[in-house]
């Protein structure tokens, strides 16, 4: 996958000014919940996707927990590890890089069942270069890096289980590609829409057309198109 890089040079204060900006957004109500409080319904949609016997996903709740985060919260920003993934219950986010330019580009939107973070960055322990940023109330189960490689050194299964997950992430951004390649902006506003209506209907439009490579008003003309 193409990487975006944060390049040195003339505009690093801004960069600077932009972390402090997310900083200051990350500190909100954020709520933090382990398995035993979470809502039998996550279980549900975690044992059909991953497809593992109940026990086995008790082991791995064991070791996971659940943060539910405000509206325009970041996740994550440039220029750290990203050393755990997550797992979308319910909401949405985008993943973005800041150009030359310091415009804000959207890579990647993200909603229910999507999973999240930086995987170049969790498998290589290099620094990420995207900023994970939630674009409604989005509640998220997180799996560490350590604590997974914890579960494989105890027992063989759950290095399968990790393969699973490369392959769940590989065919997300496989899927990414395929968009790029294959489908017109119109084409991917379509499969945006098949995959999640109400939650897309609810993402503000520059996020949205930043992600299909279009500006606003082209994207407004493709959902005027689309509604007759």
């Amino acid at each position: 996958m193409r990487k975006f890089i944060l390049y040195p040079g003339s505009y690093d204060y801004g960069i600077t000014q932009i972390h402090r900006r997310l900083q200051a957004k990350n500190r909100k109500n954020t709520i933090f919940t382990t398995f035993t409080g979470m809502n039998a319904s996550i279980k549900e949609n975690l044992l059909e996707i991953f497809q593992i016997p109940e026990q086995r996903l008790n082991e791995l709740l064991d070791i996971t927990y659940v943060v539910t985060y405000n509206r325009n919260e970041v996740i994550g920003t440039a220029n750290r590890i990203f050393d755990r993934l997550g797992y979308i219950v319910d909401g949405a986010t985008r993943a973005y890089y800041v150009n030359e330019a310091g415009e804000e580009i959207s890579y990647l939107l993200q909603v229910n069942g999507d999973f999240l973070g930086d995987y170049e960055s969790y498998i290589t322990g290099k620094k990420s270069d995207l900023i994970i940023e939630t674009l409604l109330k989005t509640e998220v189960v997180f799996f560490e890096k350590a604590k997974i490689e914890q579960l494989i050194s105890q027992d063989v299964f759950w290095l399968g289980f990790a393969k699973k997950i490369s392959d769940l992430v590989f065919l997300d951004a496989k899927q990414r590609i395929n968009d790029l390649l294959f489908y017109n902006p119109e084409q991917r506003y379509l499969n945006l829409l098949k995959k999640s209506p109400g939650i897309i209907q609810k993402i503000p439009q520059k996020y949205i057309s930043s992600y299909l490579g279009i500006t606003p008003q082209s994207l407004s003309r493709i959902r005027k198109r689309i509604t007759g």
